[in-house]
């Protein structure tokens, strides 16, 4: 069987000028301007030493060591026919070889300036035939010479450019010139595809250039529609040139087990063909890169002046049984269309389709007509070793093996469209994938703006180029139109792109936008939104995670009858890791960390950086857990995007990821105990609090989110409750009937321990103990912290004399007077004083403490200078770029300290903090470096303030303790964490262990603490 198909890769290297002040605008280079300059292709100008180096390091994000925004030309030459070799070197290339399968189509020739001058007059019928170029990973403009012939430009974002070569390609040596211009062509900038922050404006040539002969008559463009319901794949084929009467497509679909099934039909102008299956997916799966936007090309067949175009429409039926495409089971076909003539092939390409439908059916999405809950992440295009999305496939791979890992089923690309090696990875993985336009902007804002005019056309034609470069794909199945795009109700623009999406293609999933938007949606157009779970109206930012774990998201979902995901889902901050900027030996250079670092240094805190990373990472951890579970407690909730799986580089650098960018564990959280939150299957607690009396039973509620592949689950789930190692209670609860796609209850049991038990932290693991009924059995688990307290008795309360309101239905033998009635001469020796607790600082007070007194300051933010505000959550995203938040620090470091007795803890922050940390100002200990903190509080590494919530110090004579604890009033006391720490801070200052080792000055005392006058609370 011959094919008519030659095709070539023209990578290598090829002679590269950059022209800086655009001379060479409208003509190639004479052959003399290149010089000595060779560039390899595939590869950026910056990886090749090509650029300047940037006038200074950028502290919000990662800096190039070059960078060049303009244009640059490549030129090399490539021989037809089949004399002998040709070198290599820049110089000339032999197109020779019979091609394994058509290659070529959806080009566009985009006659433009410069036409003209094609092929010579001798050259043989090689100089007739369609050519087509593919010039993969440009940006962001290309145009061709052959010859000295303009052949056109393109300019996509999303697809390879394909330029058609009509006459200009002659047998022997050929000159080829390509202009790319990376410039920001229209006002989307934000992209991430080529924003500072991500991919960067990166030029050059990434995924190389290859050169296709075209077959006279040839398979231009296949698009295939999988109907798992119906056992079917629904094909329609294009085909262009000579095409004769009779002529057919046959169509051979090979199952994963070998079977094969086979469909044919002839080819027929497009007026006789009924119906469609939207888009055609061109041949070369890059659409038309061009100008046009429509994915095809024109011309008349032949002499007879007839429309180039036929179609063929097949339904090939792959038996009763088929082998579906999902995210657990990622089965593929290969198919095969033929372009056939009296028996004879003409031209052939390949695909690899599932068979899969993901569709919306009232809130739920369904697979294969099975529930499935997204399990996402943001792909935010960051590439830290190249800047720009490399065309490596097994970089992907590895990629989604360890999503896989950690559960995750979906990827997001925001606001960009990955390269083909992307999507084959995808597909072998079964990642369920959003693409989506370029376009972070405010082009459709408000609701009556009229976009640009070029913005909107090239967004329009970049949606079909994507529509048809990935129709073959099945892990691409949601689309959205930009990031953030809208104010509250919607752009009709943007409505009128998501049904020209549903046209072009029903099988995808289209929303308006993801991100902003109210709900419920008015018109807005969509089979899905993407709300954000984070702060859309009523939901608050600082709640989206809380130690009482009855809460859900229901208050968003609810608000729409189609499927909600969580938008940027989290955004948790760790600690940033200094030592990471090893791993930067490309392009690419993190200068973030040297405005930290240099604060680091200045401070002496180096030696705490590995504190600061485990604490913070950790907290993060523990966050996200609670954060990703009240998602999947939302029965409404069809998923999560997470922001993200990795850290993101720039908008001040966002450590918000379990991974660094480049895809390596942080060493926080292992796999395994992700997927306890985050697996198809996840056993859920709910319950009102975490903290408890000891001697108190607390009904908590066991749920099973069950997103698995089985329909129905029969079984038992086990469950366990231990302390220090001791089992306290455990059973079993019969789960029957439990279907997929819901949250169902398992079961009540009781956490609490005996009345007379010490504090201590109680464990609640469950895990799933049915047989054969759940996919991976044993690896459906899930575990809980609680905690018990004795109840508060604070003895020698007579030696306490206090001004704090709050302490009057606490300390019932205090003496409690306001401040101004306390006298340090006199109360200590005749009234028996021990220790002074107050609320605010006085001159008597102070005079007490200098004397020899004992005083615990119960200070509030009013009573501090440069005092930092906290939550108990980490930093959202980062301070850098929300410095105003409520809260900028990052969690606590709690010392093995006596002050804090028995209080259980682990040296870091969990649950039982909440209420104490959360809403409190932190103490700024800049000043004051001999001061250790009992419970410290790390900023954010931009501020890198040192932080204090409880200290100690010798003052004068005398001892003081501070504290910014939620101790202010009445209902504070009467949680069992704050009343028992309460407790065990009062023994430990009137006891004979207070001696602390640090001392402050009374001037240092009055720069952190305001005085008060003595008679301001009379």
């Amino acid at each position: 069987m011959r094919m008519y198909e030659r095709h070539m890769q023209l990578d290598g290297e090829w002679r590269f000028l950059l022209d800086r002040d655009d001379r060479y605008a409208d003509a190639p280079p004479p052959d003399g301007a290149f010089g000595e300059g060779v560039i390899r292709v595939p590869g950026s100008w910056e990886e090749q030493g090509y650029g300047d180096e940037p006038p200074y390091g950028q502290i919000d994000t990662w800096t190039k060591v070059r960078e060049y925004e303009g244009a640059a030309w490549y030129r090399t030459t490539f021989c037809v026919g089949h004399g002998g070799p040709a070198d290599r070197a820049g110089t000339a290339a032999e197109v020779v070889g019979e091609a394994s399968g058509a290659e070529a189509g959806g080009v566009a020739n985009a006659r433009g300036r410069g036409a003209g001058g094609g092929a010579d007059e001798g050259a043989d019928r090689l100089s007739a035939a369609a050519w087509a170029l593919t010039i993969a990973g440009a940006r962001w403009t290309t145009e061709v010479w052959v010859n000295g012939a303009y052949a056109g430009r393109q300019d996509s974002l999303s697809a390879p450019h394909t330029h058609l070569l009509e006459g200009l390609v002659r047998q022997g040596d050929n000159a080829l010139a390509i202009r790319v211009d990376n410039r920001m062509r229209l006002p989307l900038a934000d992209s991430h595809i080529h924003t500072r922050h991500t991919a960067t404006a990166w030029g050059g040539i990434t995924g190389g250039v290859r050169l296709e002969r075209l077959s006279p008559a040839r398979i231009e463009a296949v698009s295939i529609a999988p109907d798992p319901e119906a056992c079917l794949f629904r094909c329609r084929v294009r085909a262009d040139g000579e095409i004769a009467a009779g002529d057919a497509v046959v169509a051979t679909f090979r199952a994963p087990d070998g079977g094969t099934f086979r469909a044919a039909a002839t080819l027929a102008p497009e007026s006789s063909i009924h119906g469609g299956y939207g888009e055609l997916c061109s041949d070369d799966e890059g659409g038309d890169g061009g100008a046009s936007g429509d994915g095809s090309a024109s011309g008349t067949n032949g002499a007879n002046g007839a429309p180039a175009s036929f179609f063929a429409e097949l339904i090939c039926e792959i038996g009763d049984a088929p082998a579906l495409w999902s995210d657990a089971r990622p089965q593929l076909y290969e198919a095969a269309f033929e372009l056939v003539r009296n028996g004879e092939t003409l031209d052939r390409t390949v695909r690899r389709p599932g068979l899969r439908r993901l569709a919306a059916d009232g809130k739920r999405l369904l697979l294969n007509g099975r529930p499935v809950w997204l399990r996402g992440y943001v792909d935010c295009c960051i590439f830290p070793l190249t800047g720009y999305p490399v065309w490596d496939k097994a970089h992907y791979e590895r990629q989604f093996r360890i999503a896989k890992s950690y559960g995750f089923n979906h990827v997001r690309l925001h606001g960009w469209t990955a390269p083909e090696p992307f999507w084959e990875a995808a597909d072998e993985a079964g990642m369920l994938v959003q693409a989506e336009l370029p376009h972070w902007s405010a082009h459709y804002q408000p609701r009556g703006a009229e976009p640009p005019a070029d913005v909107d056309a090239f967004l329009e034609a970049e949606l079909r180029r994507i529509y048809a470069q990935l129709n073959a794909h099945p892990s691409f199945v949601l689309f959205a139109m930009g990031n953030e795009l809208i104010e509250d109700n919607g752009h009709p623009r943007l409505n009128e792109l998501v049904r020209l999406a549903r046209e072009l293609d029903p099988t995808r999933l289209a929303t308006d936008n993801t991100g902003f938007g109210q709900l419920p949606e008015q018109d807005r157009e969509g089979e899905f939104f993407i709300p954000s779970f984070n702060w859309h109206a009523p939901l608050k930012t600082e709640e989206i995670a809380m130690p009482a774990t009855d809460r859900d998201f229901s208050a968003v979902a609810r608000l729409s009858a189609k499927p909600i995901i969580g938008h940027e889902h989290a955004q948790f901050a760790m600690y940033a890791r200094p030592a990471e900027k090893s791993k930067y030996t490309g392009v690419l250079r993190p200068t973030w960390l040297e405005t930290i670092e240099e604060t680091i240094e200045e401070k002496g805190l180096s030696n705490r950086v590995p504190a600061f990373i485990d604490a913070t990472g950790i907290h993060q951890a523990r966050a996200l857990k609670e954060a990703m579970e009240r998602a999947r407690r939302t029965p409404d909730a069809a998923g999560v995007q997470l922001l993200d799986i990795r850290d993101f580089p720039g908008q001040g650098h966002a450590t918000t990821g379990l991974l660094d960018a480049f895809w390596d564990s942080k060493g926080t959280i292992e796999p395994e105990r992700v997927l306890d939150f985050n697996g198809p299957t996840v056993l859920l607690m709910s319950c009102a609090t975490r903290t408890l009396f000891a001697g108190e039973r607390v009904s908590v509620r066991l749920s099973v989110s069950h997103y698995g592949e089985a329909p129905v689950l029969e079984g038992r789930v086990a469950w366990r409750l231990s302390s220090g190692g001791l089992t306290l209670a455990e059973g079993e609860l019969t789960v029957a009937g439990l279907n997929a796609g819901e949250v169902t209850e398992a079961g009540i049991v009781q956490v609490g321990c005996h009345a007379d038990a010490d504090a201590a932290e109680l464990v609640l693991e469950a895990w799933w103990a049915g047989i054969g009924s759940a996919e991976s059995d044993a690896e459906i688990r899930n575990a809980w912290s609680f905690w018990a307290f004795p109840r508060a008795a604070h003895g020698d309360a007579e030696a306490v004399w206090t001004s704090a309101p709050a302490l009057k239905s606490v300390l019932y033998g205090a003496i409690h007077e306001p401040n101004a009635r306390f006298d340090p001469r006199v109360y200590p020796a005749r009234r028996g004083v021990r220790l002074a607790v107050v609320e605010r600082l006085t001159a008597n007070v102070l005079q007490h403490l200098v004397a020899g007194g004992r005083v615990l300051l119960l200070a509030g933010e009013s009573e501090l200078y440069d005092a930092v505000m906290t939550k108990y959550l980490p930093v959202f995203w980062n301070y850098l770029m929300f410095s105003e938040q409520a809260g900028g620090t990052m969690g606590a470091i709690i010392g093995d300290h006596p002050a804090l007795g028995r209080f259980p803890h682990d040296g870091r922050s969990d649950w039982q903090w909440y209420h104490l940390l959360n809403g409190t100002p932190a103490i700024c200990l800049d000043a004051t470096p001999g001061i250790r903190p009992i419970v410290e509080i790390v900023d954010n590494f931009n501020r890198i303030k040192r932080l204090a919530a409880v200290f100690e110090a010798r003052v004068g004579s005398g001892r003081l303790l501070v504290s910014t604890l939620a101790w202010r009033t009445p209902a504070d006391f009467k949680r069992p964490e704050s009343a028992y720490l309460f407790g065990e801070l009062l023994n430990y200052v009137l006891g004979d262990r207070f001696e602390p080792e640090a001392t402050l000055t009374v001037g240092q005392l009055l720069g952190m603490v305001r005085l008060r006058g003595i008679h301001s609370f009379l």
